[in-house]
């Protein structure tokens, strides 16, 4: 009789923490998704997304790109868009990277005009500011900063 006690005593901790563990895996893997949520941040509508630019990229496009995005967005996002501006020492969260590969990848160019037209705290809007051709102006001068 004792020894049925102790095989169920150490029965019922083997459960206990096979539960425990499952529970906190569950809760692990809960938490990393609205990390990710959260450090991208911004909830774009799918229409948004799909939008296309309704004009191609050339020079001068890029160059107004340029010169709009130096204006506008380097003292936060960066020279080259690494989101290591001067800015950065007072604004939280500081801008990600737009470079990566994996940032250009995710983000349409639809994508990046709803983010650069609603703005998202810290980053302002810029629809009140800059005309839609400025706007995608910029989208096709972020283009340009993928990084090799």
């Amino acid at each position: 009789m004792a020894g049925c006690l102790i095989l169920r005593s150490v029965g019922a901790k083997t459960v206990k923490r096979k539960l425990l563990l499952i529970v906190l895996a569950a809760f692990v893997g809960t938490a990393s998704l609205v990390v990710a949520a959260v450090q991208d941040g911004w909830d774009v509508p799918e229409d948004a997304k799909a939008v296309e630019s309704p004009f191609a990229a050339d020079d001068e496009v890029i160059a107004e790109g340029a010169t709009l995005y130096q204006r506008n967005c380097r003292m936060c996002h960066g020279e080259s868009g690494k989101g290591d501006g001067p800015a950065t020492a007072r604004i939280k969260p500081a801008p990600p990277d737009i470079t990566t590969a994996e940032a250009q990848d995710r983000m349409s160019d639809g994508e990046m005009f709803y983010k650069i037209t609603v703005g998202k705290r810290p980053m302002r809007e810029f629809e009140s500011k800059l005309s839609e051709d400025e706007r995608w102006n910029m989208v096709h001068f972020l283009r340009t900063l993928r990084a090799g």
